[in-house]
């Protein structure tokens, strides 16, 4: 049996507004984006003043439009206009055995569905990048790498739900059923069905969640790395404090050298369509669980 994992407040509601947030001894990084003060971060490995990513790629504006700001005066927004990547990288040198990041993301009320949106978190050796390619399209041999998105699967024209889809991990991991990695959705279905097996005997099943357009929410993802040589790697998320999906039973690595050691914006887009901008604002990475964030007190 899996050992229970928080739901509700966390290290978040010590700190109202995130105020502070990146002293606490269990926060690696916090970036609500307010240090910036040009209209974009800068693209690649450029410094700049109020950066905090490691690297960057294509356009990441900086919106100071309060209906698109989630707390203080300022948020990231993502547009896509043609078929693209967008990514801000963040690496923490050897890594730590479990990560949390939590972040507030907004889609934008007509979003159409996208290839990849969320946060990822990846443990690579020295040489794997999500960039290069050297992690995507290659099943983790237990010494090179793994990963889990928090994502949603962009409907078909018959899957009776609406964009931008149902919520899942997108992960690779040792014993994944084809080579572009499996998706964990909270019923306990994987995709390649044939997966199904993996998870614990004490799994809970959850119901779908699809995605909310138009407003902000609370996303948080875990990867907890497994002991080389047992089946005890987890993946979990929660939407609002609330835990939304929880999968047990992997295998994650075969060495205690590999751990998640980044923390990615990930947003993809294979297609173009109208309307497909969202944000991104107040994210941090922990080791332990972050939970929503708290409003300050006024008065």
């Amino acid at each position: 049996m899996m050992p229970a994992l928080p739901e509700g407040d966390g290290i978040g509601a010590q700190y109202p507004g995130d105020v502070g947030i990146e002293n606490d001894p269990a926060v690696v990084f916090a970036d609500g984006f307010e240090d910036i003060e040009d209209g974009a971060i800068a693209e690649g490995t450029e410094r700049q003043k109020g950066k905090k990513w490691d690297s960057t790629f294509n356009r990441l504006v900086i919106t100071r439009d309060p209906d698109n700001v989630h707390s203080g005066r300022q948020a990231v927004e993502i547009t896509h206009t043609e078929p693209s990547n967008h990514n801000a990288v963040k690496q923490f040198g050897e890594g730590f055995d479990t990560v949390y990041v939590r972040y507030y993301m907004k889609y934008a009320k007509e979003f159409p569905g996208c290839h990849h949106t969320g946060m990822l978190i990846l443990a690579g050796a020295p040489g794997v990048t999500l960039e290069m390619g050297s992690a995507t399209g290659v099943v983790p041999d237990g010494r090179s790498h793994f990963v889990a998105l928090l994502d949603t699967l962009p409907p078909r024209r018959d899957s009776g739900y609406p964009p931008p889809g149902n919520m899942n991990v997108y992960c690779y991991h040792m014993d994944q059923g084809r080579k572009w990695g499996d998706l964990f959705f909270p019923t306990g279905d994987v995709v390649p069905s044939e997966n199904k097996w993996l998870f614990a005997e004490g799994f809970v099943p959850r119901p779908n969640l699809n995605a909310e357009r138009g407003r902000w929410h609370c996303y948080e993802l875990m990867v907890a790395a497994n002991a080389p040589g047992r089946r005890d790697g987890r993946v979990a998320f929660w939407v609002d404090g609330k835990l939304r999906g929880d999968f047990g039973n992997l295998r994650f690595r075969d060495t205690e050298a590999l751990k998640p050691n980044h923390v990615i914006i990930c947003v993809h887009s294979s297609s173009t369509h109208p309307n497909k901008t969202l944000w991104y604002d107040d994210i941090v990475a922990a080791t332990s669980y972050i939970g929503p964030q708290t409003r300050p007190a006024h008065g």
